[in-house]
């Protein structure tokens, strides 16, 4: 019951994860086309749906590393498809740190974020998401 549950919590923070990453996606895009008074309040969504994010990236390594010793009692019995998961999902976590400081240098300047940089580094984000995903899906299928 407990691996069932923390299994569970490791799909949920997943997908509010990639889910977070696609909508702060889509607000980005929005918001370049909006006006400055609807651009605000778009920032301040993609900045709360950033920081979900990178929560739940957090939540996925937790998870991850206590799912990974519950059902395989370690490291040595993982498949090499299992390390190029891992990989995507370095790069993923090093997206999201990176959006999470730029995001934190422009709140405290009280500017927004570089716009190109923050979308690339989203997309890229994602596309480690993705990756990671469907690693993840062949190295335990």
């Amino acid at each position: 019951m407990a691996l069932m549950s923390l299994t569970f919590l490791h799909y949920l923070a997943f997908s509010l994860g990639i889910g977070g990453g696609v909508a702060g996606l889509l607000a980005g895009r929005m918001a370049a086309r909006s006006e400055p008074e609807l651009r605000r309040g778009l920032g301040r969504l993609q900045r709360r749906l950033g920081q979900i994010s990178a929560l739940s990236v957090l939540v996925l390594w937790v998870t991850g590393v206590w799912l990974i010793h519950a059902q395989y009692g370690g490291l040595a019995p993982l498949p090499w498809l299992f390390w190029l998961k891992i990989a995507a999902v370095v790069g993923l976590t090093v997206c999201a740190a990176w959006l999470q400081l730029l995001s934190l240098r422009a709140w405290r300047r009280g500017t927004p974020p570089p716009a190109p940089r923050m979308a690339r580094l989203s997309m890229l984000a994602n596309l480690f998401a993705l990756l990671a995903l469907a690693l993840g899906v062949a190295a335990f299928a």
